[in-house]
């Protein structure tokens, strides 16, 4: 709850705003996304962290009562906004083809203004730390269920796969084999955000700059589009 000091403004003049405080949790989010994309899980302490942020180790903890936990809700946070990215652009009377472009321009874009979501990605998908074996279904035997930001990365490639499957059974895709095809995507659309100054180093330009972003689209998409047509 937002307390504000009875106005003490005269008839005319402007009232003043309380202006509610970030929440302490989308903060910490929002800060370890920032320090763990640079610096990667083992790179960075809670007590870092908690200094960053301005809240004592404590405050952090009530929040997040381990690193691992803290680390899983980031990477979900990352996930639900290439969800929404998808979002945006579905339309679901569109044709495959057009679909998968307009998916592809989203999450370019997306990742184009969130500049640690395409590290957080990456590193997400091959680090070893802290989760040394990422699932996207659920196994009979393991003695854990599947973690929020698995279910919601396993949603993104669920909505691939079928529509890979419907472009195929249309005869727009080549009868190409779904998870290779799945992981050129990611890769081609996802490498280019965390490729940093080696990036830089091929293209001359920053990998965010406006007209790299805009390349990078149009390339991206011209390239999954010829690869994937019948």
């Amino acid at each position: 709850m937002v307390l504000t000091m009875p106005s003490q403004t005269k008839p005319g003049e402007p009232k003043s705003v309380a202006v509610r405080p970030p929440d302490s949790r989308e903060k910490i989010l929002e800060v370890a996304e920032g320090l763990f994309a640079y610096g990667g899980y083992a790179g960075v302490g809670m007590r870092q962290l908690a200094a960053t942020v301005g809240l004592s180790k404590s405050s952090l903890f009530h929040h997040f009562p381990t690193k691992r936990e803290l680390y899983a809700a980031m990477l979900d946070r990352v996930l639900s906004r290439i969800a929404a990215a998808l979002d945006a652009v579905s339309d679901h009377d569109a044709a495959p083809a057009v679909r998968l472009e307009e998916w592809i321009d989203g999450v370019v874009r997306m990742l184009s203004e969130d500049m640690p979501a395409g590290r957080l990605m990456m590193r997400a998908l091959v680090d070893e730390e802290p989760f040394p074996a990422v699932r996207l279904t659920a196994d009979a035997q393991s003695d854990r269920e599947l973690m929020p930001f698995e279910v919601r990365l396993a949603g993104i490639v669920d909505r691939f796969r079928a529509l890979l499957e419907e472009g195929i059974a249309e005869g727009v895709f080549r009868p190409v084999s779904i998870g290779d095809s799945i992981l050129s995507v990611i890769g081609a659309v996802v490498f280019h955000f965390s490729s940093g100054d080696f990036g830089e180093a091929l293209i001359g330009d920053s990998i965010f700059s406006h007209a790299a972003v805009e390349r990078r689209r149009r390339e991206v998409s011209e390239f999954i589009r010829r690869g994937l047509q019948a």
